[in-house]
């Protein structure tokens, strides 16, 4: 997936620039900064400022907020702003185990058909997640974090997995951006999860690589878990 500070601009005062192509890229560049945890829980998403950081008029911006909040990723406060959810330990509870699960069948239908270069962009995103720990900084770990498990989605032949996965990760990554703290698993430990399906897709060992992804939700619940509110 691509990161939306990498993403081109579009230039909107193009003869016949379709409208729905803006409010779909508007929305592509909304969902992935709720992934790799731009916004934080309670955040105000206010129209003009957002349209303006995006380059587009307010009205696209305006349709992709409304199909986020279709799909439960922000919410409306009083005033009709769209606002990031604060995710509670009832929501967590919920999405968690509906990401562990998807992710398996995703991660079974990469590991006998990756690439080598997919696997060198895997390590590449596993790699920033080091360098984020290493540094003590929360937000670039969440990032590399993000940008490994969304990478092994975009490789899979399951597209709608793969897309209800997104929508379920956009609900999550804010909830990274308020933890200010760090995973307790070591990324740099040869056991760690990550390691592990990276070692799994070089074999093209489908079971060892689901094995691994499970173990790394196990490791995300019991550290994410407590530091939510009941």
């Amino acid at each position: 997936m691509m990161l939306h500070d990498d993403a081109p601009a579009l230039d909107t005062d193009r003869p016949g620039a379709a409208k729905g192509a803006l409010a779909a890229y508007a929305y592509q560049q909304i969902r992935e900064r709720l992934i790799f945890s731009e916004y934080k829980g309670g955040e105000r998403l206010v129209l003009r400022p957002l349209a303006a950081s995006l380059k587009l008029s307010p009205t696209p911006v305006r349709e992709a907020l409304l199909r986020l909040v279709s799909e439960q990723a922000l919410e409306l406060d009083e005033r009709n702003t769209a606002r990031v959810p604060e995710l509670s330990r009832e929501i967590f509870q919920e999405v968690h185990p509906l990401r562990a699960d998807l992710e398996e069948r995703l991660t079974r239908n990469v590991a006998t058909r990756i690439t080598p270069e997919q696997i060198a962009e895997l390590e590449a995103c596993h790699q920033s997640f080091v360098e984020g720990y290493l540094a003590g900084d929360p937000h670039r770990s969440a990032v590399g974090n993000a940008a490994f498990h969304s990478a092994i989605a975009g490789f899979s032949s399951m597209s709608i997995t793969a897309g209800i996965m997104q929508r379920l990760w956009a609900r999550i990554g804010p909830f990274y951006a308020g933890t200010n703290g760090l995973p307790p698993a070591n990324p740099v430990e040869e056991n760690h999860p990550h390691m592990r399906v990276l070692a799994a897709f070089r074999a093209q060992d489908a079971e060892a690589a689901v094995a691994a992804i499970r173990q790394d939700f196990v490791q995300a619940r019991t550290w994410l878990e407590p530091l939510l509110p009941a």
